[in-house]
């Protein structure tokens, strides 16, 4: 049953002379012919509804008889009046208006394909974990706890993010990353993709330059150009983003260095200081987005691009969205000390913050040590997945088609020839989408293959998503 209907949108015009149950019989139906009321919408009380507008209760009555006549709504005594079910049929086609649009409503209407290319289905489907595995009763006491302290806070928290929270993230990234941060650094978003808003509302202006990896993150991609940034592409290779071609007229750089995202390098060390010395140059910033770093396959990750900055030009990025789950919606900003204040007045203009109850909920879990062992437990069952995946796709394919770095993450990438043709074999007959790498590609037109996730699926589900994938492959090649 759906709420009752709010009185606003039908307060009478008394000037225009026409009848008032008319009137108020006209709207209903054109809210309901246009879709504002659906079928099962209860409205209020010809009593309660005539008080509030200041109307007689006759007068509304009439209006719903109309109404009920017309077949627009029922009537049913003791229960109430509600938009009839068969409704819909008097529904009519409006288009909308036809006007000129500004550059930034255009923008934002072009960043939705962004959004449909970065997302896949089925057991390859990067960037989701396991949820099966989510420690539902660990977080349920965590929440149940955070419920107890915080049971008559009701009221705004800090838009910088809870304090515990922040200290928390703070150790985390200290010891899992090395990252070098004070809790006054840390600023707590609504996931990486908000921490990308904010870092642009901060550091740039539309029409100024920024540099992004090519091929890139495409929801990145989409929150600059909401922002009016012009990208400025770099091409990567199989160790991440060329240092040695970065343009001296950018002012802020996105990267993500520790695991390319989508071909899945790490940046060596030396072309991380070549990096940095670019940032100090040209007087410019770095986002790292450090996404998935906590998982790694029997290798060390090299030390985060934040933890070797000397001239706080870095802005480290992280998020809860893959070593949890995307629904928690939290993550975090870390902001170089000079620029701590600007970012924390910065989220409090364009959100009041997260959740207090669930960024307290998220505290004690990771400060109670549940958050280091969920990491632990699922490093091992994701590096079996992802030999699982390798070995399968490697035993099936052949040259051309090779696999980029796996040492890290959650996700590889499957490279093929320049033209091979992965948007046409992206879908399989399930209806399943694994996500081409031409499709996450700004300016090149050599890189071709497709983003494979392996920590959304049992390790059954995982052998059989690549080996119809394999299979997919192999009958393209042979007509």
């Amino acid at each position: 049953m759906k709420e009752p209907l709010p009185a606003e949108p039908l307060f009478p015009d008394r000037t225009s002379g026409e009848n008032l149950a008319v009137q108020l019989a006209r709207r209903l139906r054109a809210a309901i012919e246009g879709g504002t009321l659906r079928a099962g919408t209860r409205l209020l009380g010809s009593r309660q509804l005539a008080k509030r507008l200041g109307l007689g209760r006759n007068t509304v009555a009439l209006a719903y008889e109309q109404l009920t006549a017309e077949g627009y709504v029922d009537a049913h005594k003791g229960a109430g009046t509600f938009v009839a079910a068969n409704a819909v049929r008097h529904r009519q086609r409006r288009g909308g208006i036809d006007r000129p649009q500004s550059s930034r409503v255009r923008r934002a209407s072009a960043s939705r394909s962004l959004f449909e290319t970065a997302t896949g289905s089925g057991p390859l489907r990067p960037g989701i974990p396991d949820l099966s595995r989510f420690p539902t009763a660990t977080w349920k006491r965590c929440a149940r706890n955070a419920l107890q302290v915080y049971d008559r806070d009701l009221g705004y928290g800090p838009a910088a993010g809870l304090r515990a929270l922040r200290e928390a993230v703070a150790t985390h990234v200290r010891q899992f990353r090395g990252v070098s941060a004070q809790p006054e650094q840390v600023v707590i978003v609504e996931g990486a993709q908000a921490a990308f808003h904010l870092a642009a509302t901060v550091l740039a202006s539309a029409g100024e330059d920024v540099i992004v990896e090519d091929p890139c993150y495409a929801l990145a991609r989409a929150a600059f150009m909401i922002h009016g940034l012009t990208l400025r592409a770099v091409p990567v290779d199989l160790l991440g983003i060329d240092s040695s071609r970065l343009p001296q007229t950018a002012r802020l750089a996105f990267v993500t260095p520790t695991h390319q995202f989508p071909l899945g390098g790490a940046l060596p060390i030396a072309r991380r200081l070549e990096l940095l010395a670019w940032a100090k140059s040209a007087d410019a910033y770095i986002l790292e987005d450090d996404y998935d770093s906590e998982f790694t396959s029997k290798t060390r990750p090299l030390p985060s691009l934040q933890s070797l900055d000397r001239d706080e030009r870095v802005i480290y990025i992280g998020s809860f969205s893959k070593t949890l789950a995307p629904s928690i919606r939290l993550g975090y900003l870390i902001a170089p000390p000079h620029l701590a204040s600007a970012f924390r007045a910065a989220r409090a203009s364009t959100s009041l913050g997260v959740s207090l109850h669930v960024q307290a909920t998220a505290a004690e879990f990771i400060e109670q040590g549940h958050f280091a062992r969920h990491i632990r437990r699922m490093n091992a069952v994701y590096e079996r997945r992802r030999t699982i995946l390798v070995e399968t796709l490697s035993s099936r394919l052949q040259e051309p088609f090779r696999l980029g770095p796996s040492q890290m993450g959650l996700h590889i990438a499957l490279i093929g020839e320049r033209s091979f043709d992965d948007a046409r074999l992206s879908l399989g007959k399930d209806g399943e989408r694994v996500i081409p790498l031409s499709q996450l590609c700004i300016e090149r037109n050599d890189c071709r293959g497709f983003l494979l996730g392996f920590a959304n699926g049992s390790d059954r589900a995982i052998e059989q998503g690549a080996t119809q994938l394999a299979e997919r492959i192999r009958q393209a090649a042979s007509r």
